[in-house]
């Protein structure tokens, strides 16, 4: 969508400063994926939009203080979207883009205060893991939390420079099993013993995904939510998502 027709769209000229930061950082999160901001960039948005630049200072405080952003962890310089404000706001204007729908969700299985808001897609998947695990559909549940998973290992192998280890030789990435079995051996990842737990978890989505006469339950899947959960938040903190 183009910025104009977001501006349009959102009658944003008769905004307040605040207003126009959420929806103007909430546009530069639908077309860029963006969920971290420094002030900086924010500034930046307001300019390339065509509004004048507030008060730096001013403006953070009122971000903070009005719950729609908070300080990104550990980096204090930068700020993020509060996750509930992030729905609220997808639930308002995510209609103005073609290709959007909503997800149900409400942390069924993962929860999605501590899990979403990294990056849409993942935010998105995550949900999806949820809807499916309510609904029952055990084995839409296994397939996702499979490719989350696969992701995430990815994510953490590139964060930390060492991705063309799970690389074929025609640069593209191996299967989750070549994944995982140099997981369990890579000493740059320095995992946990729950690296122990990683073909357990493999193995359930590649039996949902692979297995013609295999039908997921509800307890395949609560057998290893826990130790998957667990895996989950070590590699996403690895990944400094």
């Amino acid at each position: 969508m183009k910025i104009m027709d977001f501006i349009n769209n959102t009658d944003l000229m008769s905004k307040s400063e605040i207003d126009k930061a959420t929806l103007l950082c909430y546009y530069d999160y639908k077309e860029n994926d963006h969920i971290v901001f420094s002030m900086v960039e924010i500034l930046t948005i307001f300019s390339n939009a065509g509004f004048h630049s507030p008060n730096s200072s001013r403006l953070r405080n009122k971000l903070i203080s009005n719950k729609i952003m908070k300080p990104a962890g550990k980096q204090k310089h930068l700020l993020e979207f509060i996750l509930v404000k992030l729905q609220q706001l997808d639930a308002e204007y995510c209609c103005l883009w073609d290709d959007c729908e909503i997800i149900l969700s409400d942390s069924e299985l993962f929860d999605e205060k501590k899990f979403c808001g990294k990056r849409s897609y993942l935010t998105s998947l995550i949900q999806q893991i949820n809807s499916t695990y309510k609904h029952h559909c055990y084995d839409a549940s296994a397939v996702l939390m499979r490719r989350l998973f696969e992701i995430s290992l990815i994510l953490t192998y590139q964060k930390l420079g060492i991705d063309e280890e799970i690389k074929n030789p025609d640069g593209t990435y191996k299967l989750l099993e070549g994944i995982v079995t140099n997981a369990l051996n890579n000493k740059k990842l320095n995992l946990s013993r729950i690296k122990k737990r990683y073909d357990d978890i493999r193995k359930v989505g590649n039996f949902s995904a692979h297995r013609i006469e295999y039908i997921a339950s509800k307890k395949d899947i609560d057998d290893i939510k826990i130790d998957y959960r667990t895996a989950l938040e070590e590699l996403f903190i690895k990944a400094e998502l």
